[in-house]
């Protein structure tokens, strides 16, 4: 009973606010905002209530030399029940509740689009980030670990609280497009696909071509400008 009326708040909640639309050729633009007084970000609703396994691929072009957050998913007993972070050197920092990993030095590009990848399974452990690609070994992480209960998913900033606690700091200054979240690890077929702009299925969490989501701040959505790449 309890669980049925969690599901029914969370929906409730996000009915109220999001909307559903087909962000396809589009991109949110996180501009500069040196004030960060209204916490750019955009909201993302997923219908489940519980991530045991999943894959997340999006596109990101930035210039901003320090830490930012590409996607954060927080429940109310983890901030970081899944976050994946990129700093100032190309390095990626991907958390599963209280399990952390760097993946280091990745070949980021500066000016031009990033193609990126992370997937992760509770129940091996098993973590791997893939980019522009080329993919890490796999890595032991968060294992037997579930993600569930109310979950809030963030683009544009790290929540260092449920729907809050957010640090300018942190924040995402650029683009992102194409992001798709999947209930299961998608084969290396696939990525690679999803890499080279090619044919996939799309993602059945999280779906850009029928994205449920609500924009807050100064968060524009624009033509993309991502081109498919030369193979």
């Amino acid at each position: 009973m309890e669980t049925r009326m969690l599901l029914f708040s969370v929906l409730l909640w996000t009915a109220g606010h999001c909307k559903v639309k087909d962000l396809s050729g589009k991109q949110f633009t996180f501009p500069s905002d040196p004030s960060g007084v209204n916490e750019p970000h955009v909201i993302l609703h997923v219908n489940t209530v519980s991530i045991p396994t999943m894959t997340v691929c999006l596109r990101f072009f930035s210039q901003l030399k320090r830490t930012q957050g590409l996607f954060s998913l927080a429940t109310r007993d983890h901030s970081n029940a899944l976050l994946l972070m990129k700093d100032g050197q190309g390095s990626y920092k991907v958390h599963s509740g209280s399990d952390s990993y760097f993946f280091l030095n990745l070949p980021t590009h500066e000016l031009d689009w990033n193609s990126i990848c992370w997937t992760w399974d509770s129940g091996t452990g098993l973590t791997q980030v893939w980019l522009n690609g080329l993919r890490t070994s796999q890595k032991l992480m968060g294992l037997n670990y579930v993600v569930s209960g109310n979950l809030s998913i963030i683009i544009g900033q790290e929540q260092d609280e449920f729907r809050g606690g957010y640090n300018l700091n942190d924040s995402f200054e650029g683009d992102i497009t194409d992001l798709h979240m999947w209930d299961h690890i998608v084969s290396a077929c696939d990525i690679r696909s999803y890499m080279n702009q090619g044919s996939f299925d799309p993602g059945n969490l999280l779906d850009w071509n029928n994205l449920s989501y609500r924009v807050s701040g100064n968060v524009f959505i624009q033509d993309s400008d991502f081109q498919e790449p030369i193979c």
